[in-house]
This record gives structure tokens, C-alpha cells and sequence, in this order.
């Protein structure tokens, strides 16, 4: 009855459109009343759900990318991809790919992606003449890799859940994050050949140096922090404070494009965005306690081996789980109420934790762009002012390579594995 009563109101109050995170609290409150426990106990919860020393990077990185965003390193970085890949086939295509995998270095999150180097480069392959919803589902296919190459907020969360190595996490996803950029290359290549898109001038040598010589700094960025992480001169946190002063550094003193009232507003847009999060992951402890004091993980653990105990169904069935749930629900939700829920079962055939975060990461985020939700897809076309139905239209080939990847990283853990296992063993 207990637990009826927490799907219940959790369930009444999401579909009468109150925001998740107090559906979830109000549903918890619900919950511990009925079995009689002390509200002070639900307190001390929501505490424990942002009682981590990692979760400080959160705020920090999502500082360092929209630092990065307002000055002139998104179009330093821009104008180097372009004269690295724009003279090819589908040209800005191809730079729009290039650019979030070096964002990727700086932001961890894909929503910022999309929201500063991603518009940037959707505008620009608009001007050129590439279709509105052909642009629309490159950057937010490319704004994917965003949280899979590090640094990576739903990995953060992940390890914040499951107790995996944060920094073995991180360079887990740099060949998966890697294989989707690849994957980007040759469509948009094979398609714009097809279809006659406009193709840029190919950069001279001595242009290309000029590019890289203007972009050195800001592309040092992710190697900066990614080996101070390895060496172990920094944590995960310490590392993203690095980022925030060196971005200050690069905003301030060497490209004079940051004033006082952009960086008010950076820590404005900071403080939206870290508001969404971190109500969420509180509302998410409370809530995930109830669960586990129902049993659930381990009664969804049992029904699923009663059906199958074989490895292969119980892939399947973590990957289409987590696909259906990042359709409809925020990733670091996702991560903090089902992650203990699956995890029994994930330990039940040997799944590494590393490997495990991996795929579920990436199926939260190929959730961000997949319909009838797709949050990625609703930022793009309220920036952009399109129409849903048609970037949903242009999406349907960047979700079928988007599951190619994410069958190859289940079926081939060393694609996961191999990169840690090299650095940190």
C-alpha cells in the first residue's frame, strides 16, 4: 500500500503538470507519513542528495562554458573548425561536429552545447544554404557528445549514485564520444555529396596556422584540465575551478571581451540552470528512498531474471529502459532514482560500473533527441523558431547512427574500458 501510495500521488501530480521534482518530494512526503516515519528523516534525506564535494563542479563547469560562450573563444574555436574541415562536403556540417567536440572539453552538458557554440553553428549553416531541420538535427546529434567526452555533469551524478571512479568515467567516454563524431562525419559527408549542399572554401596551410594560433588558448582548454585530472594534480572539482579562472583569464586579460555585466550575467544564467539541478537531485534521495525501502530494486531485478537470465536480454532491456525514460524525464533524474534500482541487476551478470555508467549516459542523452520528448530537439526549434514535426522529420537517420553507436559500446565494453584501464591501472 505503502508504495501504491507513492507512485500514486507522484503519478497524479506529473500528469496534472506539476514540475518532477516537487512531484517527487510531495509523493515522498505522502509516503512518509503513511509508514510512520519522522519528517525530520525526510529532511535529513534531501540533505544527504546534495551532501557531495563533487557536486560543486556542476555550477563551476556550466560558469566555465557560459564564460567561454559570451566571449570571443566559441568563435575562435568556430573559425579554427571551419578552416580545419568547412572546405569538404558538407563542410559546416562537418564544423558543427568539431566545434562540440572541443566544447565538449569545456561544458559537460548538452543543453549548454546547444545553447552557445550550437546555435552559433546552426545559424551559420542556415546563412550558407544547408536546410533549417537538416541544421537543427546536426547541432543537436553533435550537441550529444557533449556530456559523453569529458567533462560530463550526468557522469558526475552517475559516480555521485553508483560509486564509480568519477576520473575513470570521464575517459570512458572519449572513444564513444568520438565513434558519434565519426559516425556525424561520414552522413553528413554521404549526404551533402547526394544533395548538392553548399561546400566553404578550403583553407590555405598558412590559414589554418592562423586559425590554430588564434584558437591555441581556448583549445588548450580540455587538455589542460583532462591532464591535471590524470596526473592527479586536481580532483574533479578543483578542475573545474581551473576551467572557471582560466576562462576568466582568457574573457578578462587576454581577449578583453568580458565586462563586469557579462560575467552578472553569465552567474545569472549559472544560477538558473544549477536551480533545475540541484532541486532535483534532493527530491530525487528522498523519493529514491522510498523505492529502496519498498524493495523495488531488488523485486525488478528478480521479475526481470524470472523472464530471462541471459546477458544479452538484460542489456537490452537496462538500454531500452533508460531509452524510454530519457524520452520523457531530465538525465540526472533518471540517474538518481533508477541507477540503484538497476544496479542489482547490472552486478547480477557482472556488468562493469564503468562500463554501466557508459551506456546509461548515453542512452539519457540519445533520450534528449529522441521524440515524443526529445529536450535537445525542444531547445533547438524554440531558439531557432521551427517547426517540431520537421526536425523530428530530419532526426530519424541521426537516432538510427545514434543506436549503431550505442549497440557497439553495450556489445564491446573495451570501447568503454580500454582508454581507463590504460591510464589508471
Amino acid at each position: 500500500m505503502s508504495l501504491a501510495i507513492l507512485l500514486g500521488v507522484f503519478a497524479i501530480l506529473f500528469f496534472l503538470g506539476m514540475p518532477v521534482a516537487f512531484a517527487m518530494i510531495v509523493a515522498a512526503w505522502a509516503y512518509i507519513l503513511y509508514s510512520g516515519f519522522d519528517l525530520s528523516f525526510m529532511a535529513l534525506q534531501m540533505f544527504a542528495g546534495l551532501d557531495f564535494f563533487v557536486l560543486l563542479a556542476i555550477p563551476l563547469f556550466i560558469l566555465a562554458s557560459e564564460v567561454m560562450a559570451r566571449t570571443s573563444v566559441a568563435q575562435r574555436i568556430f573559425d579554427f573548425a571551419e578552416a580545419l574541415v568547412g572546405g569538404i562536403h558538407g563542410g559546416l556540417g562537418h564544423v558543427n561536429t568539431v566545434t562540440s567536440v572541443i566544447f565538449s572539453g569545456m561544458s559537460g552538458s548538452a543543453v549548454a552545447d546547444v545553447g552557445g557554440i550550437g546555435r552559433l553553428s546552426h545559424r551559420a549553416m542556415v546563412n550558407q544554404g544547408y536546410p533549417a531541420p537538416f541544421s537543427a538535427a546536426v547541432t543537436a546529434t553533435s550537441a550529444v557528445i557533449g556530456p559523453i567526452i569529458p567533462p560530463s555533469i550526468p557522469m558526475i551524478v552517475f559516480s555521485m549514485v553508483s560509486g564509480a571512479s568519477i576520473a575513470k568515467l570521464f575517459f570512458a567516454g572519449a572513444i564513444p564520444g568520438l565513434l558519434i563524431a565519426a559516425a556525424l562525419f561520414v552522413y553528413v559527408y554521404v549526404v551533402a555529396k547526394r544533395r548538392g549542399y553548399p561546400m566553404g572554401r578550403r583553407a590555405t596551410f598558412a590559414q589554418l596556422i592562423a586559425a590554430f594560433i588564434a584558437g591555441f588558448l581556448p583549445l588548450m582548454t580540455p587538455v589542460i584540465l583532462l591532464a591535471s585530472i590524470y596526473l592527479g594534480i586536481v580532483t574533479i572539482t578543483e578542475a573545474a575551478a581551473v576551467a572557471v579562472l582560466y576562462a576568466l583569464a582568457l574573457g578578462i586579460f587576454v581577449y578583453r571581451a568580458l565586462s563586469w555585466q557579462d560575467f552578472l550575467d553569465c552567474m545569472r544564467t549559472v544560477f538558473i540552470a544549477c536551480g533545475a539541478i540541484l532541486i532535483l537531485l534532493p527530491a530525487a534521495k528522498v523519493f529514491g528512498f522510498a523505492l529502496t525501502a519498498e524493495g523495488v530494486s531488488n523485486h525488478f531485478a528478480a521479475w526481470i531474471m524470472s523472464i530471462s537470465d541471459n546477458p544479452i536480454f538484460i542489456l537490452i532491456a537496462i538500454n531500452v529502459l533508460f531509452i524510454v525514460l530519457g524520452c520523457i524525464s531530465d538525465p540526472n533524474v533518471n540517474i538518481m532514482l533508477f541507477v540503484p534500482i538497476v544496479m542489482p541487476l547490472a552486478n547480477a551478470i557482472g556488468l562493469d560500473p564503468i562500463h554501466f555508467g557508459m551506456i546509461v549516459v548515453l542512452n539519457c542523452m540519445i533520450g534528449l533527441v529522441t521524440p515524443p520528448v526529445g529536450g535537445l530537439l525542444f531547445a533547438i526549434c524554440g531558439m531557432e523558431k521551427l517547426r517540431f514535426e520537421t526536425v523530428v522529420n530530419a532526426m530519424w537517420p541521426f537516432l538510427g547512427l545514434l543506436f549503431c553507436i550505442l549497440a557497439l559500446v553495450t556489445a564491446f565494453p573495451a570501447l568503454s574500458l580500454w582508454l581507463p584501464g590504460i591510464l589508471f591501472n
